[in-house]
């Protein structure tokens, strides 16, 4: 048959349309075995090799044939998408159904004795995107999910400890599992890995799982049972307590549960003796160790700092500072003149005037791509500056005006708390220098802004290329094209001297006293240039509208943001010792009023932080600025410490009934994040209660939560293994970088998720000769094994998939729940676990000597519990 551009994937696909089951090997998952009890098993399948040995074998082969004889590039990416998405759907339900064929499991033990099944469940949840080889060798994303398969056994009678139990599956393989129950830790108990600090004054572990079809594991028979704190090395028991129901799990208003739980907790609180330790429940069996140490806050500190690190740009990540090793990038940046202000590009609503950001020939307010905007203005910049500094904004290698906030964090940090840091602390290239590592790291942060500074004083605090990055330059320092540096206004270059200013008071603090003085200069002349009586500025662009090319331009704001110049202005009275700097503030205190009322939630908490710790320094005024905020800040976190008792987990998120509980996305519920809060009103009010409640913040996001794992890369033992990091995906190296603390929940669920793991719903493409699919994978027990449509299917993921349990990891087809970015997860975190340190530590042994796992497969954070 002559091969043409409409029959050619219909040839390629024709050969995966007889796949069976039947014809499959009789071991091709690959699975891990785990109790909750002594009745109930938790079995893991990853089918993920077996499909991509098939597509070695059947679907390679034939994209190699058919592309070398019609041609490659576009056509090569049509049979791969759609091919690896047939060959999906001609495997996965099948597994999918089989596993559900609960009758023809079975399980023996000694002598062949049988234990009966008393009930099982079934649930499917995505590992990340599928990957697969292309003509070269070379790894390839490709728009599928790859998917762990779960089963959950309820048997009828309790395991034998040291019994070794054949368990026979529906697909016809057979797996061996000893049973352990004093030596392999039950995946029922949710624990702070990392251990729990002893100045916390509130410790808790829970147990509790959700079984997918069946739901809630019952946890009835155990409330009031003894639980017992064992010593790790002697094994005896040193601390005893009574298991408690939590409250009921909260549903939504649709009826959805929020963690699909019975949960019983642990209280530890009145245990404080330092020490390695595990829990232990007869009929469940023992927690993995954890300690009890101001060192569990120090190694969560250290990984989460790693993630700055690790995003740091301009710098080679290198040994002995990492195993995680990438070459230096983006040395070279053109001084460009677009402006810095992200929300500048757009035009503004109906009915809405405002005499700033971009107009057409005509004056119209009007969006502007700043991809665009750059690609085709970028000719004229000429000027080339070295500017190493700052971090990597998240799956992208830009560099935004955002993160000078983390600045501000971790110079606020220090200032708060100046022994909780010191030199040596990180393991960063520039630790041993006198200076406390935390402040070198904030340095990094805003040296390469420094280093842009113009001669008259101004700040371009954005630097960007023309488009994301394409596949050839997921790693930093294969970018093709150059970055180039923002225009500098008035305002960015008020918003460089207020972190500039805070950097130089925290740098004084430590008595890097060259260092101070060099931050303090440049915030100066930033300030001089922002504040000087000079005309806004304006400019003309080159622009496509419509396909036309055209001219556009941009003129910033009148006035300065009034919080930011309260800052710098404050920074520099105190810097310099002069309250000439405070006279731009002469008659702005209705302004800044205003400004804290309706602009200080989307502040950082400690965005205002100088006012506490200098309010000697204050005029009446501005202690008046100091308390509103104060009182609102105060306010905030009374209401998260109520919230903390909302959810069966302790998590200072908004109750079911609340408007914002559905804002989870983009980081927005990360406990450390809203822990920081809680931090500042302890900070300025010396209450220690809201330190309690930071602290089980800390436990939620360690692993004290539904799935039993850490939310940061290679924090803990259970961790996520895989999410949207270009880096990782390019530097060679099987496990993701660590410190990476991902957006994970969104409350709703990614669309792609319902579309690629929970179900099959391929659109079809007559084209291209594919015929689409319409295939849900949730349990029969939702579906009644029968066919549902993509509505039906969507309906029932989300009235059924516990809110707290939607880690619906997709990668890039999950942006809000994979992806991450420097100022909204990874700072946050860091600087919240600073806080909580009750001294300096320097680096853990097994921090320092710590290498990449080789599989991440073997990981138990690739596919967690549930």
């Amino acid at each position: 048959m002559k091969t043409t551009s409409k029959n050619y994937l219909w040839v390629l696909l024709v050969v995966l349309g007889t796949l069976t089951l039947g014809a499959m090997e009789s071991s091709y998952g690959v699975w891990r075995v785990g109790h909750l009890d002594e009745r109930t098993l938790l079995l893991t399948g990853d089918y993920s090799n077996f499909i991509r040995s098939h597509y070695k074998a059947e679907l390679l082969p034939k994209l190699k044939e058919l592309y070398s004889a019609v041609g490659a590039g576009w056509k090569w990416d049509f049979g791969f998408e759609f091919g690896t998405a047939r060959l999906i759907a001609a495997w996965r339900p099948q597994v999918s159904n089989k596993l559900q064929e609960f009758e023809k499991i079975t399980i023996k033990g000694a002598n062949d004795s049988a234990i009966a099944l008393d009930k099982a469940g079934y649930w499917i949840n995505p590992t990340g995107q599928a990957r697969f080889t292309d003509n070269f060798g070379l790894e390839r994303l490709s728009k599928n999910a790859d998917v762990a398969h779960y089963l959950f056994l309820c048997l009828s009678s309790a395991l034998q400890a040291g019994v070794e139990y054949k368990i026979s599956l529906p697909t016809g393989e057979v797996i061996s599992y000893c049973y352990e129950p004093d030596k392999i830790p039950s995946e029922l108990f949710k624990i702070n890995q990392l251990g729990y600090a002893s100045e916390a004054a509130r410790k808790y572990a829970y147990i509790g799982a959700w079984l997918g079809g069946l739901g809630a594991m019952p946890m009835q028979k155990y409330i009031d049972k003894t639980f017992e704190l064992c010593d790790a090395k002697s094994l005896k028991k040193v601390f005893v307590g009574k298991l408690t129901p939590r409250r009921a799990d909260e549903k939504n208003n649709d009826g959805t549960p929020f963690t699909g739980e019975e949960t019983l907790e642990l209280d530890l609180s009145d245990f404080r003796q330092e020490g390695r330790y595990f829990l232990r429940i007869s009929g469940v069996g023992r927690s993995a160790e954890f300690p009890i140490s101001g060192e569990s806050v120090a190694r969560a500190f250290y990984t989460h700092m790693r993630g700055l690190y690790h995003k740091r740009c301009g710098i080679a990540k290198a040994k002995p500072y990492t195993n995680w090793t990438v070459p230096i990038c983006h040395l070279d940046v053109l001084r460009g003149t677009f402006p810095p202000e992200n929300s500048h590009y757009s035009a503004t609503g109906k009915g809405e005037k405002r005499d700033y950001g971009f107009f057409d020939e005509n004056g119209k307010s009007i969006n502007v791509n700043h991809f665009e905007l750059i690609r085709l203005n970028r000719d004229d910049w000429k000027e080339h500056i070295s500017l190493p500094g700052g971090w990597h904004d998240a799956a992208d290698h830009d560099r935004r005006p955002f993160h000078m906030a983390i600045v501000g964090n971790l110079s606020a940090a220090y200032l708060l708390r100046p022994n909780n840091f010191s030199d040596g602390q990180l393991n960063i290239p520039e630790s041993g220098n006198g200076i406390a590592d935390i402040l070198d790291e904030a340095r990094w942060g805003l040296e390469h802004l420094r280093r842009a500074q113009q001669s008259d004083g101004g700040v371009g605090t954005w630097i960007e290329t023309d488009h994301h990055p394409h596949v050839s330059e997921y790693l930093p320092s294969n970018d093709v094209r150059p970055y180039s540096l923002s225009l500098a206004t008035h305002a960015s270059s008020l918003e460089y001297s207020c972190y500039a200013s805070i950097l130089s008071l925290a740098l004084q603090k430590n008595g890097a006293k060259e260092e101070s003085e060099l931050y303090r200069e440049s915030a100066r002349r930033a300030w001089e240039f922002a504040t000087a009586p000079t005309p806004r500025i304006s400019k003309l662009y080159k622009y496509r509208i419509d396909k036309k090319d055209t001219r556009i331009y941009y003129r910033e704001p009148k006035g300065l943001p009034p919080e930011m110049l309260l800052k710098a202005s404050f920074n520099l009275s105190l810097l310099y010792n002069d309250s000439k700097y405070l006279k731009p503030l002469a008659g702005m205190e209705s302004a800044l009023k205003q400004a804290i009322d309706k602009r200080a939630w989307s502040w950082s908490p400690f965005f205002l932080v100088e006012l506490e710790l200098f309010r000697n320094k204050l005029t009446q005024e501005l202690d008046n600025l100091r308390k509103q905020q104060r009182n609102g800040l105060k306010r905030t976190a009374d209401d998260m410490m109520k919230q903390l008792e909302v959810y069966a987990y302790r998590i200072p998120w908004y109750a079911p009934e609340k408007g914002f509980v559905s804002h989870m996305s983009w980081g927005n519920y990360l406990p450390l994040r809203r822990a920081l809060t809680l931090l500042a009103a302890e900070e300025y009010t010396g209450w220690k209660r809201y330190r309690a409640g930071a602290f089980l913040a800390n436990d939620y996001h360690n692993g004290a939560n539904p799935n039993g794992t850490t939310l940061t890369s290679g924090l803990g033992t259970v961790y996520p293994v895989r999410f949207l990091d270009l880096t990782s995906y390019a530097d060679g190296i099987p496990e993701f970088v660590p410190g990476i603390t991902p957006y994970r929940n969104t409350y709703g669920i990614a669309y792609d998720d319902i579309l690629l793991a929970h179900g099959l719903y391929n659109r079809p493409r007559t084209d291209q000769g594919f015929e689409g699919f319409k295939i849900s994978l949730l349990p029969h027990a939702l579906t009644g094994g029968k066919a549902i449509d993509e509505k039906t299917h969507a309906e029932l993921l989300r009235k059924y998939w516990p809110i707290w349990r939607r880690w619906a990891n997709v990668e890039a087809y999950s942006v809000a729940a994979s992806e991450y970015t420097v100022y909204e997860t990874i700072a946050p975190c860091a600087v919240a676990t600073g806080l909580l340190l009750d001294k300096a530590y320097m680096p853990a042994k097994e921090d320092l000597q710590r290498l990449p796992t080789q599989d991440i497969t073997k990981l138990p954070g690739y596919a967690p519990l549930p």
